[in-house]
Order: C-alpha cells, then sequence, then structure tokens
C-alpha cells in the first residue's frame, strides 16, 4: 500500500512540470523550445513585450556569456494572462497567471 502511494505521488511530481510546457493560441499549440518568429506567427504580435539586452561592459562590448533574455504577455484571455520568457529567441517558459 506504501509503495503504490508512494510511486502515485512521485509520478505526479514528475509530470507538474509539464503543465504549463505548451499554450493554445487559436486552433495552434506551441511549445517551450519554439522560436519567437514560430510563436509570433502561431499566435500574433504579443499585448506587450519587454526585451532585456545582453549585460554590456563599459565599452559597450557584451559581457561574456550574456544573452538577450524578452518577456511577452498575452491577454487577458478568458480571464489569465499568459508571461512567455524567451532567452536568444527561444521559448524557455510559459506561466498561465489570473493577474
Amino acid at each position: 500500500m506504501f509503495r503504490a502511494s508512494w510511486l502515485l505521488g512521485f509520478s505526479l511530481l514528475l509530470f507538474a512540470g509539464t503543465a504549463n510546457a505548451t499554450m493554445r493560441c487559436g486552433t495552434a499549440l506551441i511549445s517551450l523550445g519554439d522560436t519567437a518568429a514560430v510563436v509570433r506567427d502561431k499566435c500574433g504580435p504579443p499585448d506587450s513585450s519587454v526585451d532585456q539586452m545582453s549585460a554590456a561592459r563599459v565599452n559597450g562590448v557584451p559581457r561574456l556569456n550574456a544573452v538577450k533574455v524578452s518577456l511577452w504577455v498575452y491577454g487577458p484571455r478568458n480571464g489569465a494572462f499568459q508571461h512567455l520568457k524567451f532567452i536568444e529567441d527561444k521559448l524557455v517558459n510559459i506561466d498561465t497567471r489570473r493577474d
């Protein structure tokens, strides 16, 4: 009995991280790993977006290993906002919130 409940709890933890791995845009579906261009083609332009450019040195040269981060927001759609995070134009996080 203990083993069965432990196994069930462990499997729920495994799948908990995949709940926000996709987002529906009309009939299209986007998922982690999609590029910004693919997301824009399927969902249209975001309702708001912010680009955080790479950290730069005093002389304007980007720091070593600095990356471009983009934050997009769609919504409200059905009472919720979808917050998307891109690193180097690759979708790395989808967060749905009821703000």
